[in-house]
């Protein structure tokens, strides 16, 4: 097993493994389907295109065991979306019923993106853990760990002093993890599911 820099040809698996680790999550809002995962898929190439290295694979062969997602600078994935025209195609596809929700839909994962954009705006600058998951399959292999100390390491490379990230209080396993690497409580914000711990780790 080794972690590398995600590809293009790594969006696939990586779109299955977030719906499976995230499928509460996401039925929240919408059925899970194939038109959806056309909208995840656009949005982690997005995140791929963003953040580079940032967001790393571990792979066995041809395999795509977990990923990470780690943003140096949260405010480059907002521009990239306005200026690269991203955000023009998803409500495109959106309205055409590419991604087979509708606009009752669409308002809600909005609002909810605002509540994020609150919080963005109310704490103090950072870089940011924005997703980590592994396949169920390979789970209690240590993967996620060794994800995790992968997107540490290249955020520290970049000179960067301060990581942080969102966990639902009640995924004690993630939580612990997150203890385990130094991250520490520092504060809870809000969504339309209810709470998210704030973690903070200063390198």
């Amino acid at each position: 097993m080794k972690i590398i820099a995600a590809e293009i040809k790594h969006i696939e698996a990586v779109v299955d493994i977030f719906c499976a680790a995230f499928h509460k999550s996401i039925t929240f809002f919408t059925p899970m389907s194939s038109a959806v995962k056309e909208a995840f898929r656009d949005f982690f190439a997005l995140l791929r295109d963003t953040f580079d290295g940032g967001f790393m694979v571990a792979v066995d062969g041809n395999e795509v065991l977990g990923y990470i997602v780690m943003a140096d600078d949260i405010k480059k994935l907002w521009l990239r979306a306005i200026f690269s025209g991203f955000l023009f195609k998803i409500f495109s596809k959106a309205i055409r019923g590419i991604y087979g929700v509708g606009l009752s839909t669409i308002y809600r994962v909005v609002l909810n993106k605002l509540c994020y954009v609150r919080f963005e705006a109310t704490s103090k600058p950072s870089a940011q853990l924005l997703s980590i998951a592994v396949s169920p399959k390979c789970q209690g292999r240590g993967i996620g760990q060794k994800l995790l100390q992968a997107g540490i390491n290249y955020l520290s490379s970049l000179g960067i002093r301060r990581i942080k990230l969102e966990v639902r209080p009640d995924n004690a396993p993630a939580v612990r993890l997150y203890e385990k690497y130094g991250f520490k409580p520092v504060g809870r914000t809000r969504d339309l599911q209810g709470d998210w711990l704030i973690m903070v780790k200063e390198l």
